[in-house]
């Protein structure tokens, strides 16, 4: 009997050891320089989070990257959350004070079940001491799912500073390349004649197309990075306009975009119809342009409507 209880407190011995906080920083370590996003399962997630005392800082992102899932935002936020990961292991400035890890809902439901999560993508600060706050949940819709801003936040948090390293961009350089190409071929084909660029229809539409990118949210969808749509995990359903006034998907901007050019064309189409009101053609354009301007600006008013649910008017629909 003496021999057991000596053989038991030997390995109770060992098990504390094992997840001494001197233990747990020193795998963390390990298994982060591999891979700079530690994966964790319910034993992880209890040894490195919940285990204490603990002096180190755990940011989590909870996440379903399962392809049967259908989650573009997970896959885009992952791939940002990543990045600011390994921009921070890979530093010098990397101390044993933050960890970034990940939560898989297939492999730790029963962690999504704990925390009371019923969507994905989440992003967790578990501080090294006291209880969670309101605060430490990253607020993806207003702050947007840059590395930046998760950044920011994280040093909000932590006090830890993180400088985003992204590897190199050529797509910006080959863009310019192709258009000097174009231009310069455009140049080469019309010889010394010019006379195109002073023609006013190329600058209208030119700056049409650039109004309308800009009233759609297309700078707001670059520094915000936005997903161009979004697929319910439960129903599948694809969700193309954002039910919320603070937020917007890709495919959102370029339906905006469309209707903002067919309203305008509906208003070109009346403005230049024929003054004969005897001429069909002025009629049809005339109706034509005036169709498509109610129409297109009843289905603008829609999509404003589902943003704003208190908004109370409406032309056709």
């Amino acid at each position: 009997m003496i021999v057991m209880k000596v053989i038991v407190f030997c390995l109770t011995l060992l098990s504390v050891s094992s997840n001494s906080l001197e233990s747990r920083i020193e795998q963390l370590n390990e298994i982060s320089y591999r891979s700079p996003v530690v994966k964790l399962d319910d034993d992880k997630y209890k040894t490195f989070i919940r285990t204490m005392p603990r002096n180190y800082s755990v940011i989590v992102l909870f996440t379903a990257l399962a392809p049967n899932r259908n989650c573009l935002a997970c896959k885009e936020v992952h791939s940002e959350y990543t990045t600011l990961a390994r921009s921070y292991r890979y530093s010098r400035a990397f101390e044993s004070d933050v960890f970034f890890t990940m939560v898989d809902y297939d492999g730790g439901a029963a962690i999504f079940q704990r925390l009371k999560l019923n969507s994905a993508p989440v992003i967790l600060h578990f501080p090294a001491t006291g209880k969670r706050k309101k605060e430490d949940k990253f607020d993806l819709e207003r702050r947007g799912i840059t590395a930046e801003a998760i950044s920011k936040w994280v040093k909000e948090r932590t006090e830890v500073s993180i400088e985003v390293i992204r590897p190199p961009n050529y797509t910006n350089a080959i863009l310019l390349g192709l258009f000097l190409f174009a231009v310069s071929g455009t140049l080469l084909i019309k010889g010394n004649s010019l006379d195109f660029l002073y023609k006013w229809k190329y600058w209208a539409v030119t700056s049409m197309l650039i109004m309308f990118a800009m009233t759609s949210g297309q700078m707001w969808l670059h520094i915000r990075g936005a997903p161009f749509a979004h697929v319910d995990r439960n129903t599948g359903r694809t969700s193309f306009i954002h039910g919320g006034s603070s937020m917007m998907f890709v495919a959102e901007s370029y339906i905006v975009a469309v209707v903002n050019g067919v309203i305008a064309l509906g208003f070109i189409l009346m403005a230049d119809a024929p003054k004969d009101p005897n001429s069909l053609n002025a009629k049809y354009m005339s109706y034509g342009g005036l169709g498509l301007v109610v129409i297109f600006f009843s289905l603008l008013l829609a999509i404003f409507r589902m943003k704003h649910r208190g908004y109370p008017y409406s032309l056709l629909f």
